[in-house]
């Protein structure tokens, strides 16, 4: 079954659909997704999960570089993400989780 990204986005947003998080990030919020969405993505990560594939590149909004996206991170979290090219979405993610634990 294909599904468009608005039907994606739709089945996300009223819980029809659910997007498994890899095992290792059950414990990350849905608090903290919304939040790192606004500062970080500056889109909902809903709808990256369901258009990218999974890489932090792909997340570029065209405004940003990876500098840019890498200096953001560290200032909102604190979080060490200078290896960022090719780096999976979750690990960074994770990564910045961490950091605002601390």
């Amino acid at each position: 079954m294909e599904l468009t990204l608005a039907e994606l986005r739709e089945g996300f947003r009223n819980g029809t659909l659910v997007f498994c998080l890899p095992a290792a990030h059950a414990e990350i919020s849905s608090e903290f997704l919304d939040q790192f969405s606004e500062r970080i993505l500056k889109q909902d990560w809903r709808d990256v999960m369901a258009c990218s594939h999974f890489r932090v590149p792909t997340l570029l909004n065209g405004e940003d570089s990876e500098d840019d996206l890498v200096a953001s991170i560290e200032e909102n979290y604190g979080a060490d993400v200078s290896d960022l090219p090719g780096l999976p979405l979750w690990e960074v993610v994770r990564r910045c989780a961490v950091s605002a634990k601390n």
